[in-house]
């Protein structure tokens, strides 16, 4: 086998880092496309499905298989065993593709990723029963991991043909609890052990309730969003104090001049604040029928895990990639961008608000698809084949 091609598939974060960059140039533009009405498919199911298993998950396979192990004391997860989640990964992405013309390919695409999520569940459970004592963090990883295979089964029921069955009440839950439970939970977890210790901030020691709680809040997101919706901005005014005192306690040095580190620190700061600023559009939502076109979802997805994910996929690529954790002026430019992209978002909320969702769609995907581009000019090739100094 050619080197570099060992050398791609050597590491863990190599493989799921460059399928879920692939996927989120891929399902992006078609998402647009399809939402416009230029491709026969649901714009719903291709946006909410891709990003949650596709595009996000591939990114947190890829950071996930790397750091479990580090956290649990064992040794480096055996390339053949993540690679074989890699593959089915790869199989979902290309069943997804076809579903796009082909709808019984979804059924596939689910197939493949409930796999991914079972084998991934046993090789975590293996090195959570031979960690030693404390593994708090790992044991609620594996819950969100759990929370995954919840929501892509609800995707699997929301599509199966049932004259007595409420199909949309199974996809509503099934992106509430992949956003919530999954896409959000599984992060924060990490974000809130590794950012403190990235920060060299050693005094800090996280609350002992802090994890149940956002847990148990997070679900109680999910059950007050289907049955009492016009409670459901005091949820989340709720998780924003717990989360911001949290933040606070862990005295980050923020302002700080290395880029990666204020990018890290921008993420966690945009947890309280993205759920913060949600409670205050869902009200206005809930009473007096304002449509802000999912934009709670948004102000996290992309003011905390967007940018927590390009920091934490970056410094993982330049670490293990043999390079300097040091990212200049073009590192600060990549993490102003992901802002940026955040901001093209709110003002597609604010114009369809208004009935207007042309230019800003489009502006906004283009924004999207500009900041992975961007990444992949100044790290794409440390990703894979590494650093050459």
């Amino acid at each position: 086998m050619n080197r570099s091609i060992r050398y791609f598939f050597s590491q863990p974060h190599q493989p799921f880092f460059a399928l879920g960059i692939l996927d989120a140039l891929i399902f992006m533009p078609l998402f647009v496309v399809s939402f416009e009405g230029y491709l026969a498919a649901n714009a719903t199911l291709l946006h909410a499905y891709s990003m949650l298993f596709l595009v996000f998950g591939n990114f947190f396979y890829g950071f996930i298989y790397t750091t479990f192990p580090r956290f649990s004391a064992q040794p480096p997860i055996d390339a053949r065993r993540y690679l074989r989640v890699w593959a089915l990964q790869l199989l979902a992405t290309l069943s997804f593709l076809v579903s796009l013309w082909l709808p019984f390919a979804f059924y596939a695409a689910v197939i493949f990723v409930a796999v991914a999520i079972a084998l991934t569940l046993r090789i975590f459970l293996g090195i959570y029963r031979a960690a030693p004592e404390p593994k708090t963090d790992q044991y609620w990883i594996i819950v969100a991991f759990g929370m995954a295979g919840l929501s892509n089964l609800l995707f699997l029921l929301a599509q199966i043909p049932c004259t007595h069955c409420r199909a949309g009440v199974f996809f509503d839950y099934a992106v509430s609890v992949g956003v919530y439970l999954y896409l959000l939970f599984l992060p924060a977890v990490i974000a809130f052990r590794m950012v403190p210790l990235f920060s060299r901030v050693m005094a800090y020691r996280k609350s002992s309730w802090l994890h149940p709680a956002l847990f148990g809040l997070l679900l109680l997101h999910v059950l007050v969003g289907a049955y009492l919706p016009r409670g459901l901005f005091a949820v989340d005014l709720t998780l924003a104090l717990l989360l911001g005192r949290e933040v606070l306690r862990i005295e980050l040095p923020f302002p700080n001049r290395d880029p990666l580190l204020w990018g890290l620190h921008l993420a966690l700061f945009w947890l309280p604040l993205g759920f913060l600023l949600g409670a205050m559009v869902e009200f206005f939502e809930a009473w007096f029928s304002y449509s802000s076109l999912q934009l709670p979802i948004h102000l996290l997805a992309l003011g905390f895990l967007t940018t927590i994910l390009v920091a934490f996929g970056t410094r993982v690529t330049l670490g293990h990639g043999g390079r300097a954790l040091r990212v200049g002026r073009a590192g600060a430019l990549l993490f102003a961008l992901t802002q940026v992209v955040l901001l093209g978002r709110l003002a597609l909320s604010v114009a369809a608000g208004m009935g207007h969702l042309s230019p800003w769609l489009e502006l906004s995907a283009a924004l999207w698809i500009a900041l992975f581009l961007f990444w992949v000019g100044l790290y794409g090739k440390t990703l894979l084949v590494g650093s050459e100094e």
